[in-house]
């Protein structure tokens, strides 16, 4: 049963608010209050089974690539089911990295009540709106959060010695011989004789028992009767799960959001967000890693019991080498600036009657730099033994044979213009309320890329450094429109 203040609550919706009492559409809303109660670095992932009819999947935890696929009711749509966001009344801008102590509330609108933003809003739409500040003095706010990440489930896999065992009955179901003796599988199972025979749980060799995980977030908000503001900066860290990892994740935020009255029915908001996401990765994917990690054989070493790497599982891949930067790395910085300005008029003849308008431009910029180089593993030579008795290793070149890199920008730019007529007055005991307005939406983007190989030295990861032959770039543009 809902309360009286319950039902007087105001709730987002588009292009305005409504009383929750008056709603008639399919709404569900939540405070920002209870999003920052998740640790989880992503937004989208402190969602899941807070909001009815919105279900969020992650599928993968990779930092930096951890956001999850959200859908409203299911699937509404052919081709792309994705929910329309919108932040700030700016729609198209992105959930996933938004610092959550800048969200003061997130609505949901499903099927007819999102029906005010046309086809777009065919799978749902996600109307956040951030904190603003308050009447009063300064108020100061520090949060640190400081955590752990791990996998939820690790494979349980056979050690040597039941893989040589299995290796054994299968022979033996063929009428093939026995692939090792009884004195080779008690020497598996026993560890007597690591450099011949290894014991290897490659997801022990590969993943961190946990990685760490941080974010900081320091506000201040107050203003007087024709001033208010709200700024907020914020930093988060999130590292992968390998040894030695490559895979690291750290994005910072700054919001300012300033709210000004000039008139006593003249009043201006001025909005800026901007954000860097820094993104460092391996130059094999998350994918070919775990594969790898998978098909590992209990019976190859990882490391050689001196610490050396071992030989390859196939394809010149070694996973606790791999998922390093000794292959390279693959770096990607991406920067946005969003900017709101909104003009709210009051019609002082006409009582409730008010018009507004919204100018944003959001601009961002995306350089990745994949830079792959060789790598060498070691191979054991047991024919010739070093003073110790051990085998001599051999050091090996795997991957590339030289150094090459690829460099890729993207450079894009989004302008919404909109303006609303606003009607909102009470007759008696009835209320009367009137909207209407007109956008217009336009966006570009540029991409380009560029190549090179043939570097004499891995020493200077420049495209000037490359060699002359077999030099590729290209380029290509996109505009959008939407009125």
């Amino acid at each position: 049963m809902q309360t009286t203040s319950q039902l007087n609550e105001v709730i987002v919706v588009g292009y305005g608010t409504q009383r929750k009492a008056t709603l008639t559409g399919a709404v569900s809303s939540i405070k920002g209050s209870d999003i920052v109660k998740s640790p989880a670095t992503n937004v989208s992932n402190s969602l899941v089974g807070r909001i009815p009819g919105l279900t969020a999947v992650q599928g993968s935890g990779e930092p930096g690539a951890d956001g999850s696929t959200l859908r409203i009711r299911g699937v509404n749509s052919l081709g792309n089911n994705d929910v329309l966001v919108v932040v700030d009344g700016i729609a198209g801008r992105s959930l996933d990295r938004i610092d959550p102590n800048s969200i003061e509330s997130m609505t949901v609108l499903k099927d007819a009540s999102a029906a005010i933003y046309g086809a777009q809003a065919a799978n749902g739409v996600i109307l956040i709106t951030t904190k603003r500040g308050k009447l009063g003095k300064p108020e100061i706010t520090f949060n640190i959060n400081e955590g752990y990440n791990q996998p939820t489930k690790i494979p349980k896999m056979a050690n040597s010695a039941t893989y040589a065992t299995m290796l054994n009955e299968i022979a033996s179901y063929a009428g093939n011989p026995a692939a090792y003796t009884p004195a080779e599988v008690t020497k598996f199972g026993n560890g007597s004789d690591l450099w011949r025979y290894p014991n290897t749980d490659w997801f022990k060799a590969t993943l961190k028992p946990r990685s760490a995980q941080s974010s900081y977030n320091a506000t201040i908000s107050g203003g007087a009767e024709n001033l208010r503001y709200f700024v907020s900066l914020g930093a988060r860290m999130q590292d992968g799960n390998y040894y030695h990892s490559a895979t690291k994740y750290n994005q910072y935020d700054l919001r300012t959001n300033i709210d000004g009255k000039i008139t006593k029915n003249i009043s201006l908001v001025f909005d800026v967000s901007g954000r860097m996401e820094d993104k460092n990765y391996p130059t094999r994917g998350a994918g070919d890693i775990f594969w790898m990690v998978m098909r590992g054989k209990p019976t190859f070493p990882a490391y050689w019991p001196d610490s050396t790497p071992g030989p390859d599982i196939e394809y010149g891949n070694n996973p606790v080498v791999i998922s390093t930067d000794a292959t390279g790395y693959d770096k990607d910085k991406y920067y946005t600036l969003n900017t709101n300005l909104k003009l709210n008029i009051n019609i002082p003849w006409i009582k409730g009657l008010s018009i507004s308008g919204t100018a944003a431009i959001d601009k961002g910029f995306d350089f990745r730099k994949k830079w792959q180089t060789p790598w060498y593993l070691y191979t054991a030579n047991f024919a010739l033994l070093d003073a110790n008795g051990h085998p001599t290793l051999t050091k090996g070149k795997r991957g590339l044979d030289q150094a090459n890199l690829n460099e890729y920008s993207r450079d894009e730019l989004n302008k919404t213009f909109y303006g609303l007529i606003n009607y909102d007055t009470k007759v008696g005991n009835h209320a009367i309320k009137f909207l209407a307005g007109a956008e217009s939406r336009t966006g570009n983007s540029e991409y380009f890329s560029a190549f090179r190989k043939y570097f004499t030295s891995t020493a200077v990861d420049q495209l000037f450094a490359g060699g002359a032959a077999e030099i590729n770039n290209s380029g290509s543009g996109t505009v959008v429109s939407r009125l």
